[in-house]
């Protein structure tokens, strides 16, 4: 999958992986805001800044929310830099998380044999997988989407 799925509307007060992941984008233009956005997964006043600033430079609506088209947009600007792909999101994925990257790593899981709903909802049963998933390739095992099992899982 070249480009991960867009999943639902990111706004200020969302949270999540697919937050922390359009924060790295974001981070990874060299036209990006200054500072540098924290990759904390929290849509906040200066993540929606950096929408806002990146929307208007690329000629879409400036609404500060990040819908399908500044999705898509904000992936294709940051890919033609750093190459098309699914990136780490930059934060653990856990119980509890959802979006696009869950459901990318749900898809993930599939293809080598977990059998999940593709939602992108962390449930308990991505939990489960993900565990197994750790426990067959020498992972620590605790069940979350950290950057080690990331990497592993995506390679």
């Amino acid at each position: 999958m070249a480009q991960p799925a867009y999943y639902s509307m990111n706004q200020s007060g969302s949270s999540g992986p697919d937050v922390a992941l359009i924060q790295k984008w974001l981070n990874g233009l060299p036209s990006n805001c200054s500072p540098t956005l924290t990759v904390d997964g929290k849509f906040g006043s200066l993540t929606q800044q950096a929408v806002r600033n990146f929307q208007s430079r690329s000629g879409l609506t400036v609404d500060g929310k990040v819908g399908q088209n500044t999705w898509n947009a904000l992936y294709s600007a940051y890919a033609a830099i750093h190459g098309e792909g699914e990136q780490y999101p930059g934060i653990v994925m856990r119980s509890g998380s959802s979006g696009a990257t869950v459901r990318s790593a749900q898809i993930k899981l599939n293809a080598k044999g977990a059998g999940l709903s593709t939602d992108g909802k962390y449930g308990s049963k991505t939990e489960r997988a993900v565990r197994n998933f750790q426990s067959r390739n020498g992972l620590s095992v605790d069940g979350s989407i950290g950057q080690n099992t990331w990497a592993k899982l995506y390679a």
